[in-house]
Parts: C-alpha cells; sequence; structure tokens
C-alpha cells in the first residue's frame, strides 16, 4: 500500500478559476457543495494541478477580457493563500516545496485569426500560461473540435498546422483533449512533442465522443505520451446522473488504459469544478487517497499507484522540459 503521507498528486485539469472567487479559492469553500477544490485543501496533498481557463465568450475580445480578469482573480488568491507557484519551466516540475500550478486555455477560440496569431500566443506564454488545448467541443479557426463526426469531421485547417509548429517551437504543450477524431490524428501526425490528453477516458468502456479508441490510445503510448483518466461521469458510464458512476468505474477506465497505452502513460485529469456530479465516493480533491485504496484493492503495487496518482505527469512533464530545451 502507498505511503499516504508521501502520496502526492499531479492532475492535468480542472475548472476551479472558472468557479470560484479569489477569496474561496484561497481561504476555502464554506460549503464543500460550493466547490471541488481549493487551496487549502489542495495543498494538503497537490503537489501539481493544471488550472484550465474556460473561455467559450461570444467575441474573442470579450474572450480575452475574461481571461485577463480570470487570472487577476488567481494571481490575488496565490498572494492570499501563499504556498503556491506558477510552473513556468516544465524541467521544474514537482520540485521544490510549494504546490504548482499549471495555466493551461481550454479551446483557443480567442486567437481571433484575422490579423495572425503570433502575438496573442505570445501574450499568454507571457501571462504563464504553457498548456494550450487547441479546441472545447466546438470548431474554430484551427479546425474540427470533438463535436464534428462523420462526414462533419474535416479535421485541422492550414492555420491549426501553423499553429502547431509554431506553439510547439515556442515551448506550449499542446492539448489534444477535446480535439475530433480527425484533428486528433492529424495534429499526432504534425507534433514534435508526444500526445499529451489532458482529460478523457476509454471508448472502449463507454463510447462518448469525447473518450479515446484503443487505436488513440495505443498511438498515445508509442509516442510516450500522457492521458488523464477523468472524473466525469458520462466518460465513465454514459450518464450525468447522481451516482452514476463509482471509484470502480474509475479503476476500469485506468486499467485499461494502462493495458493499452502502457503503465507510464497514465495519471489524472480530473475534471473537478467543471462537472456537477462525481463518482460515488469522490467529493473533491481531498479524496484521492480514496482513488490510491481502490486502485490497490484492484491489485495495483504501491510503487505504480504512486506514478498513477502523479508521479507519471510530473516525469512526462519534466522529460517535455528537457526535449524543448535541446
Amino acid at each position: 500500500m502507498p505511503d499516504k503521507k508521501r502520496l502526492y498528486v499531479a492532475d492535468a485539469h480542472c475548472d476551479t478559476i472558472t468557479r470560484l472567487t479569489s477569496l474561496e479559492m484561497a481561504l476555502g469553500c464554506l460549503e464543500a457543495a460550493e466547490g471541488h477544490l481549493d487551496f487549502p485543501r489542495l495543498c494538503q496533498r497537490v503537489k501539481l494541478q493544471f488550472m484550465a481557463f474556460f473561455l467559450h465568450q461570444a467575441t474573442p475580445e470579450q474572450a480575452w477580457q475574461h481571461l485577463r480578469r480570470l487570472r487577476r482573480n488567481l494571481q490575488i488568491a496565490m498572494e492570499l493563500h501563499g504556498g503556491l507557484e506558477l510552473l513556468l519551466d516544465w524541467r521544474q516540475a514537482g520540485c521544490g516545496r510549494n504546490t504548482q500550478l499549471v495555466l493551461a486555455v481550454e479551446g483557443l477560440d480567442l486567437l481571433d485569426n484575422a490579423f495572425g496569431f503570433a502575438a496573442p500566443t505570445e501574450e499568454l506564454y507571457r501571462l504563464g500560461f504553457r498548456s494550450l488545448g487547441l479546441f472545447w467541443n466546438n470548431n474554430n479557426f484551427l479546425g474540427c473540435g470533438a463535436d464534428a463526426l462523420g462526414e462533419a469531421d474535416t479535421g485541422l485547417t492550414a492555420a491549426g498546422c501553423d499553429f502547431i509548429r509554431y506553439a510547439e517551437k515556442r515551448g506550449f504543450l499542446l492539448d489534444l483533449a477535446h480535439a475530433s477524431a480527425k484533428s486528433f490524428w492529424q495534429a499526432a501526425a504534425l507534433l514534435r512533442q508526444p500526445i499529451f490528453v489532458s482529460h478523457a477516458c476509454c471508448a472502449v468502456l463507454c463510447p462518448h465522443r469525447r473518450n479515446l479508441t484503443d487505436e488513440q490510445l495505443r498511438a498515445l503510448g508509442q509516442s510516450g505520451g500522457w492521458l488523464g483518466v477523468t472524473l466525469a461521469p458520462a466518460f465513465l458510464r454514459g450518464s450525468t446522473a447522481e451516482n452514476a458512476a463509482d471509484l470502480d468505474d474509475v479503476v476500469r477506465h485506468i486499467q485499461h488504459a494502462v493495458n493499452v497505452a502502457g503503465a507510464e502513460a497514465v495519471g489524472l485529469g480530473s475534471d473537478f469544478d467543471g462537472v456537477e456530479n462525481l463518482p460515488k465516493g469522490i467529493v473533491g480533491v481531498q479524496s484521492w487517497p480514496r482513488l490510491a485504496d481502490a486502485l490497490t484493492a484492484a491489485g495495483f503495487k504501491a510503487d505504480v499507484v504512486e506514478r498513477l496518482l502523479g508521479g507519471n505527469l510530473l516525469k512526462f512533464l519534466r522529460r517535455h522540459g528537457s526535449e524543448i530545451t535541446q
């Protein structure tokens, strides 16, 4: 059984910044129902947390206003609480005593391509963002998101191909979590970095459009990539209802992803505060030890549990940082 005093988690996706105020993040939620994650709970157990900025506003200008407002709120919360820092150099992932936050954008609709994407992409980098999700579920100027199915899925645009080359060279981690099937495969062929999917599950166990097929899981593993298994019940069991999924479902998806992609290619992408209901047995970030117990009960060895809950993601990020500086 893993040593819970040494069990530190690395989680590749949460939407908390879009849900809580600065004070709620910094001081903690008064009621558990108000949020799955806050800084007091986070710093007790989590070594590294991706903070996703969901920017699905009507216009790029409105999206930028929203991004800057959320970025200020996060900075205020970090200053109020202390004990947290932004991860700006991938090679430092998991290093130091503070809990690290990775700033991520979920959907790049705000990069209106009318005047080119280079300048706004550089602005994101200046603001501390290091992970970019090309899409949410909708299409944008880069190509097709996960809602595009069948013949409607035309994949990446020419601008999307150019953007991948540009952003990758700049050092961003590119997230294919919300890509359509064709966009996924075209991006995988273009990328020099391993495939990264921050939050999804396994399509063979639950045929949700956002889940990865075994073919995609194998490609991810063979590339040296990484998948964050999510806690969204719709991805685990196909339903969003309360108690529609449980810890056993999470373990099943982790087990299958490990079997297909490899034991080092799998970790956590919770989607805390991005889903209304969580699997039975998980109420928030404080529940990660329960997942450790469930994985142990399923036969995973202690060192593997530690890697699945955090070690694999930290190793993946450090390797990414070393590769882009060569």
